[in-house]
């Protein structure tokens, strides 16, 4: 089995872990070879491939996705060649609506989530081919083994941008008219944080008049790229909104501030700048208890990022969901919280730090349960069985052929 992975540079931070899965197809005996798509010979890239002549292709995010022109028409080169082309969503697929645009009608796309609410947002884009799902993993050679010596009793992971910047970059990008549904959409799903932004339209745009929906929905068919657009910054409105509100709570509290933050420290409040992964590991491996507030782009799964941590030993502070037991058991696995419950998030703040011990255990078992049930090789086990099938189907069509 031939596997080409398309790289763009997309494959760092939680994508790297992705890149286990190529390790283990290759020890099942699978031929795998990367092709860097950042190059200006695209010509010379694609005739690279067909020479190579691959059963399957991957890319993280339909980044590595590749448009050629066969009798007048747009067709991505896993048509045109005959390969299957596999995309692996880390992320929600509508980030990624302009390489989606042009595998409407593709015939050999195969979507990999890893958040079962992605299928929604693929399907809203306009594919409507079949969908396999995975869960998060770790890959533990792209990791670092935990010290077990800590000195920083609370983090908070961003980014965390001020929703003003948000609202002055949508104020400047779609027509006036439209802004009353970005402003309504993103106060409900901040209200509701269970409430995924495909969800969130549909039940605000019920709310309008007839003719406001009409209007929206002539936009919508004349700038479909801008409406994307427009939901997206209305699930980063969203979370900002969110990690906002959380972190005022926060406030006098000896807190440590992990990555981007585009607003002003409060009171007690410090960055801790890291400027690599090796970095960011390191400061996991220093923390007892890491406070996360999961992106309206992680919709119902848990991400990569709490499994990172869970893996350093370090307490993970979560969003409690509906979803949230099938990974880790709140209590002994983590740490869960309600998100617009300020008395909740004090008292369990509180209570933990006066009892490092028992975030320290929380974080032991956490990492326990990565260890056990968050590994890539199962992954990519279930996936090497979804591609042999597909060849073993594709042999029997060309013999019955």
């Amino acid at each position: 089995m031939r596997i080409a992975f398309f790289k763009t540079g997309n494959e760092i931070g939680i994508n790297r872990h992705v890149l286990s899965l190529l390790r283990h197809w290759e020890r099942k005996g699978a031929e795998v070879r990367e092709f860097d798509l950042r190059t200006e010979d695209t010509q010379s890239l694609v005739n690279e491939v067909l020479e190579f002549s691959p059963a399957f292709s991957v890319d993280v995010n339909s980044t590595g996705i590749i448009v050629g022109q066969q009798e007048d028409k747009k067709l991505p080169i896993s048509d045109i060649f005959g390969f299957v082309h596999v995309s692996i969503f880390t992320d929600d697929p509508l980030l990624y609506f302009p390489p989606l645009s042009d595998m409407k009608q593709a015939n050999n796309f195969l979507p990999v989530v890893c958040d079962l609410k992605y299928v929604d947002s693929l399907k809203f884009i306009g594919i409507e081919k079949g969908v396999f799902y995975i869960t998060p993993f770790v890959d533990k050679e792209s990791m670092i083994e935990p010290s077990g010596e800590k000195d920083i009793e609370l983090i908070f992971f961003g980014p965390v941008v001020d929703p003003q910047v948000v609202i002055n970059q949508v104020s400047q990008n779609i027509p006036q008219n439209i802004l009353p549904i970005f402003f309504e959409m993103g106060e409900f799903m901040f209200r509701n944080p269970e409430v995924p932004v495909l969800k969130a339209f549909d039940y605000i745009l019920s709310m309008f008049n007839q003719s406001f929906q009409e209007e929206l929905e002539r936009w919508k068919s004349e700038k479909p790229d801008d409406f994307y657009r427009l939901l997206n910054d209305t699930a980063m409105y969203a979370t900002s909104r969110k990690r906002l509100y959380l972190l005022s709570f926060l406030e006098g509290i000896n807190l440590k501030l992990v990555g981007e933050f585009q607003c002003e420290l409060a009171d007690g409040h410090e960055r801790i700048e890291v400027s690599s992964q090796e970095e960011f590991l390191k400061v996991l491996d220093r923390s007892y208890i890491a406070v996360l507030s999961f992106p309206f782009s992680t919709p119902s799964g848990i991400g990569f990022t709490p499994l990172e941590v869970a893996y350093m030993g370090c307490a993970p502070m979560l969003d409690i969901r509906a979803t949230l037991q099938s990974f880790l058991s709140p209590g002994s696995e983590c740490i869960s919280y309600y998100p617009m419950d300020r008395a909740d998030i004090e008292e369990k703040i509180l209570y933990y730090l006066d009892h490092l011990d028992e975030a320290l255990e929380i974080g032991k078992q956490a990492r326990y349960k990565i260890l056990e049930k968050f590994n890539p090789e199962d992954r990519a086990e279930f996936l090497w069985d979804v591609f042999s099938q597909i060849l073993e189907q594709a042999q029997m069509r060309d013999q019955g052929g």
